[in-house]
């Protein structure tokens, strides 16, 4: 059974290919400087988003999540920095889209003069855990200057390395048949739901903002938080006290495309064979390193490799999310 399972989870992980990244880079950093200043100029241009009132708050983040929804649904990044390189256009206007929904939101919370360019590039890199002076910026309620092109430049650098580095390790999901553009939709609508709590709480007047830094993954922490999805998925797979062979098929390409050792890669193969294992999860480390959506997504995905999620699954799942502290809702909306 365990070299059936390695003919099957034979895949190329483009994310060992030695190659230069600083295409990748050039291209998307000057895009995404791009973007921001004709999204902010096409925005302001327009009278119509005057008009928005608070009313409007939620009509527009639900039009501009479907939209990035939609569009990383049908972009389908395939795995490891090529795919990310030819990926490029769409991942532009997927941030084009977020940074038009914060100015209109802006515009709904009558404080469209108080919007600048700076704010359309800060709000991301501060919900991606990015260093800003958004509370500071909040707390002068005065209108804003736009800082000068060299300075919105570094910015957009520090975004684009941002996105790089989450696109190439969401990316993984996409040698998932069928699932894997639907979940890569999935990732881009919560990180524009993501972007718009962000801006209501900076844009509030009642809400104090308060800046999120998330930590530095070392290539350890990488390792580490892989473990801890396999261990998950792991579990799932053993919920119902069954061995699926579609489930094991995904969970043995992943296990065998990871960066664990060949000990490590060894044991959890041969454990994800074997009903009975149990894995504790460090719960912590997923929330530090908000990997805790992440992991639901691909649980969901790992459930329907069996063509329908049973009751058994389904009630991991949720207990899981429960653990890991994370909104029902989003639990629902998920499934």
């Amino acid at each position: 059974m365990l070299s059936k399972l390695r003919a099957l989870t034979k895949f190329k992980n483009e994310s060992k290919t030695l190659i230069d990244l600083s295409s990748i880079r050039k291209e998307l950093n000057n895009g995404l400087f791009n973007v921001m200043d004709e999204s902010f100029e096409q925005r302001k241009s327009d009278s119509t988003n005057s008009k928005y009132t608070p009313k409007d708050v939620n009509k527009i983040i639900e039009a501009y999540s479907r939209k990035n929804m939609i569009l990383a649904t049908t972009a389908s990044i395939v795995p490891g920095p090529f795919g990310v390189l030819s990926a490029i256009p769409e991942l532009l206007l997927n941030f084009k889209n977020q940074m038009s929904m914060i100015y209109d939101l802006g515009c709904a919370n009558g404080k469209e003069n108080f919007i600048s360019k700076d704010i359309l590039l800060d709000i991301p890199i501060s919900v991606f855990g990015g260093n800003t002076n958004l509370s500071q910026i909040q707390s002068s309620q005065t209108e804003l200057i736009d800082s000068p092109e060299s300075v919105l430049i570094e910015k957009s650098l520090a975004l684009g390395e941002s996105i790089i580095e989450r696109t190439l390790k969401k990316s993984i999901v996409q040698f998932i048949p069928i699932a894997g553009p639907v979940l890569m939709g999935t990732w881009a609508k919560l990180a524009t739901s993501k972007i718009s709590k962000g801006s209501l709480s900076f844009l509030s007047q009642q809400e104090t903002f308060i800046e999120h830094f998330k930590p530095n993954e070392s290539e350890e922490i990488k390792r580490l938080l892989q473990i801890e999805k396999i261990k998950g998925l792991a579990n799932l797979i053993e919920s119902n006290n069954e061995i699926n062979e579609n489930q094991i098929e995904l969970i043995g390409t992943i296990i065998e495309n990871s960066d664990l050792n060949k000990e490590e890669k060894e044991y959890f193969l041969q454990e994800s064979l074997k009903t009975g294992s149990k894995f504790q999860l460090d719960k912590e480390l997923l929330k530090k390193y908000e990997e805790d959506e992440d992991l639901l997504m691909q649980l969901i995905v790992m459930a329907n490799r069996t063509g329908k999620i049973d009751e058994l699954e389904k009630k991991c799942i949720y207990e899981i999310g429960l653990e890991l502290e994370v909104d029902t809702k989003l639990i629902d909306e998920l499934f």
